[in-house]
This record gives C-alpha cells, sequence and structure tokens, in this order.
C-alpha cells in the first residue's frame, strides 16, 4: 500500500462539501489570469528585449545569467509561502495575507524591471520580482485544496490551465502590440505597465472571491535550532555565492565564489539529511506517488524551460528578423491558442472518466515530436514555425488540463500541510527555469560562435540552438515515462 493511501485511510474523513458553481471557480481561478499574464510576455518578449538593449550581441549570456539568479529565489519563496502560510492565522485567513503582499511588491520589482538600465540592475529587479511572484503564488497554490471539494479538483485544474492561457494570451497580445507601435525603452515600459495593471485587477477579484475555511490543527511554535539556524545559514551562503558567480564579471575571485559556493551546498545537504527537523519539512517526498508527481512536473517544465528563453533570439539569429520581438509574441500566442480548448475540455474529461495520466502521456509526446522536427529541421519557414507552435500548445494544454488536479490527488496530508506539500510540488515549476538558462546559455553562445571544434563538434552554423532542442526533447521523454512510476492515480 503506498504511503499516500496508508495516510488516506487512517486520517478521519473530511466533511463533504457541495459543489461549486462556475461563477465561483472562475473567481477563484481569476488571479491564474493574471499570473499566466506575467511571466510569457516577459519571458517571450520584455527580458530579451531588455538584454539586447543592455548587453546586445551577449544578449543570451546575460538572459541565461539573469534567468538562472532570479529563479533561485522562485525555487524558495514557494517552500517559504507554503510553510509560512500553514502557520499564519489573521482575520483575512492564511493565504490571502500573503498573496496580497507578495503582489503589491511585484509590481514595485515590475517598475524596476522596466527602467532597468545595467546588467546588475536588470538583474537585482528580476530576483525581486521572483521572490515576490512566489510568494504569493506558493500561498495561492494551497487555495485550491484549501476550497475546492475534490469532485470539483478536475474542473478547477482545466478552468486553472483555462484561465492561465487566456491571461497569456491577453498578456502577450497587449505587449506584443507595444513592440509593434513603439520601440526600444518606450516599447518596455509600456509592455511591463501592461502586465502589471492585470495581474493587479485579477488578484484583486481572487482575494474577494476565496473564502478560506476555518484553520485546521495548529502547529506548534517555532524552536530556534542551532542545527537548523546553521543549514539556513550555508544555504544563504551558497545562494550568495552562485549569484554573484553568475553575475560578476570572471577574475580573480571568481574560482574563490565558485568553491565557496559549492562547499557550502554540500555542507547544508550533509547537515540537513541528519536533521529531523528538516528531513520532517520535506516528508511529501517520503511519499511515492508524490515524488513521481514532482519528477514528472520537474522534467516536462525543464523541456518547456529550455527552449522558451531562446525563441525570440531564434528568430533574431536564424531568420534574421528585425520584428523578432513581434514574432516571438504571435508565436506565443499560437502556441496559447492550441492550448485553451485541450485544456479546458482535458480537465473535464479527466473527472468523468476518472484518469490523469493519459493526458501526460499524449502531451509529453505532443511536445517532444515539436521538439523534435525543430532540433533536425531547424526551420526558417515562419509559417510552419507558427504550425508547430500551435501543435506544441496542444500538448501543452492537455498537460496543464490535469497538472494541478493529479498534485492535489497525490498529496500525503492534505489536512495540516497541505501549504507546505503544494509549495514543495510548486517547485517542480519554478526549478526548471533556474536550471535550463543556466545549463543552455553556455552551450548556445559558445556552439552559436564560428570557428571552433568542442568536445568534436565544429561550432557555427546555429548548432547551438540545435543542441538546446535537443536537450529539449530529452526532459519531454523522460517526463512522459515517469508518469508511469505514479500508482494511485489512474
Amino acid at each position: 500500500m503506498t504511503t499516500t493511501a496508508r495516510a488516506t485511510l487512517e486520517r478521519p474523513a473530511a466533511p463533504a462539501r457541495s459543489r461549486m458553481g462556475l461563477g465561483r471557480l472562475l473567481s477563484i481561478n481569476s488571479m491564474w489570469f493574471g499570473q499566466g499574464a506575467h511571466w510569457p510576455p516577459i519571458t517571450f518578449i520584455l527580458v530579451p528585449a531588455t538584454a539586447v538593449l543592455i548587453a546586445g550581441k551577449s544578449a543570451d549570456l546575460l538572459i541565461g545569467n539573469v534567468s538562472a539568479a532570479g529563479n533561485v529565489f522562485a525555487l524558495i519563496a514557494p517552500i517559504l509561502a507554503g510553510w509560512l502560510s500553514d502557520r499564519t492565522s489573521t482575520r483575512w485567513g492564511r493565504r490571502r495575507p500573503w498573496i496580497a503582499a507578495g503582489t503589491v511588491v511585484n509590481l514595485a520589482g515590475i517598475a524596476l524591471l522596466a527602467f532597468s538600465g545595467s546588467p546588475l540592475s536588470f538583474a537585482l529587479a528580476y530576483m525581486l520580482v521572483q521572490l515576490t511572484f512566489n510568494l504569493a503564488g506558493g500561498a495561492y497554490a494551497a487555495v485550491i485544496p484549501d476550497v475546492v471539494p475534490e469532485q470539483d479538483r478536475g474542473r478547477a485544474s482545466g478552468l486553472l490551465g483555462m484561465m492561465n492561457a487566456l491571461g497569456a494570451v491577453l498578456g502577450l497580445a497587449a505587449v506584443t502590440g507595444a513592440a509593434a507601435l513603439f520601440h526600444g525603452r518606450t516599447a518596455i515600459v509600456v509592455g511591463y505597465s501592461a502586465v502589471a495593471v492585470i495581474l493587479l485587477v485579477t488578484t484583486v477579484i481572487t482575494l474577494v472571491a476565496v473564502r478560506e475555511p476555518p484553520a485546521g490543527a495548529r502547529h506548534e511554535s517555532a524552536q530556534l535550532n542551532p542545527r537548523v539556524s546553521l543549514v539556513a545559514g550555508l544555504a544563504a551562503l551558497a545562494v550568495a555565492a552562485w549569484i554573484a558567480y553568475l553575475l560578476i564579471p570572471a577574475g580573480r575571485f571568481t574560482m574563490a565564489i565558485a568553491l565557496t559556493g559549492a562547499a557550502a551546498a554540500v555542507l547544508t545537504v550533509l547537515i540537513a539529511i541528519r536533521e529531523p527537523a528538516i528531513t520532517g519539512f520535506f516528508a511529501a517526498f517520503r511519499s511515492r506517488d508524490f515524488f513521481w508527481t514532482f519528477a514528472t512536473r520537474a522534467l516536462v517544465m525543464m523541456g518547456i524551460a529550455t527552449i522558451q528563453p531562446w525563441l525570440g533570439l531564434y528568430f533574431k539569429d536564424v531568420l534574421g528578423r528585425p520584428d523578432w520581438t513581434t514574432l516571438a509574441g504571435l508565436w506565443g500566442l499560437t502556441l496559447l491558442g492550441g492550448a485553451i480548448v485541450p485544456g479546458v475540455v482535458g480537465g473535464h474529461l479527466s473527472d468523468r472518466i476518472h484518469r490523469r495520466k493519459p493526458f501526460v502521456y499524449i502531451a509529453g509526446v505532443v511536445m517532444g515530436l515539436v521538439a523534435s522536427v525543430l532540433l533536425f529541421g531547424l526551420l526558417r519557414n515562419v509559417a510552419l514555425i507558427f504550425v508547430l507552435g500551435f501543435i506544441f500548445g496542444i500538448g501543452y494544454g492537455l498537460y496543464v488540463a490535469v497538472d494541478w488536479a493529479l498534485a492535489c490527488d497525490v498529496l500525503p496530508d492534505r489536512e495540516t500541510s497541505s501549504g507546505r506539500d503544494m509549495g514543495l510540488w510548486h517547485i517542480a515549476f519554478t526549478l526548471p527555469p533556474a536550471l535550463a538558462p543556466a545549463l543552455f546559455a553556455p552551450i548556445l553562445h559558445i556552439f552559436n560562435a564560428s570557428g571552433h571544434v568542442v568536445l568534436g563538434l565544429t561550432t557555427g552554423d546555429f548548432l547551438g540552438f540545435r543542441l538546446v532542442f535537443a536537450g529539449a526533447v530529452v526532459w519531454f521523454v523522460l517526463g512522459t515515462f515517469f508518469v508511469s512510476r505514479i500508482r494511485g492515480v489512474r
């Protein structure tokens, strides 16, 4: 019997909750609309445009370094938000204060991003946006298992996918329009302003709509633990060294920074695995189904994160298009056009047939095939690239249709630790955008440059893009395979 099944049998059955109306589900999912409008236009258009404005021909390295540094905070913040919101008790609920505070500071970070003019200011603003967006998102992730009845989770997951996709459509459309109408810094400022307005409005709707249930079992007050404090300090040192390594130009201190960060990371792990307070925090991973659900999502998101940051540069460098920012936005819109219907229908259908895994299988195959065509074809036909974008969107839509429902189905301790565990699961969404750019930005830069032989391969002729697409194929194949390891969900 799985850990999830045992936990379900041992705890008392929760009182049955009546099914939710469509209007309430849409209102609760409203913030997904705003979050959908947040990252796609920033990733597809605004970050590459800002990087080209600041770094010119080294934009790919700047994109990779800034993304890798900022997404460290995307890794940490959901865990903190879930854990802290589980222990928060206010007249406004457990989750809503964190959602509101994170969003307010995020809006300030967006303003700083819009006017950043140097690599350092660009990176610092991006890190602030990642930190606060994911503080709000980590708390918001726990709202679904808190307030949505089990029989509505597939429908809620489908609506999540729909709202996220529709938000991305509006955000990309607004920012693509700004890129077409304006140029340079003006286009960037107008684009970020549109993102901020959409996020603010939709977050307010969700905050009003969510009616949190009474807090469950009270958690013990946190006690200062010297070993936990040591682990936290070492982890902070490792993170600081990682960011410094990425953002400080190479020089005499580069090796010292790298060795310091590596040593701090190793010590963090060695001490943490021997500390019950820390291993207990990550107890959800002892559940086989939770672990493999996490691994599946992480690998699928690695595939997406391996491709997404470089599409604008693909249009710019391989196709030589001066309107590359507009094309990148339109490609993103095309992808989302393919995702919306599968995202809605897939979630509803998964509830009807009581199956989640077949949707993940189909999604992985579709997205992997598209990446394979880009790998072997290195296409220069704009129309064909857009057709592939639509097909990729179908696979993506099928995946997000059941993604959230699958996670809710395998939570080991839904009654007392849903916020913590959903925060842990959210790492599978936030870790890949930190790893993929760090791994593939140097590969893209080195193997696209002509006139060298690296690892027996002659560089140039956009070999870097081929290696990027090959990496994406590997992630999609692995993510599709590992879903078969989940036993408690059909």
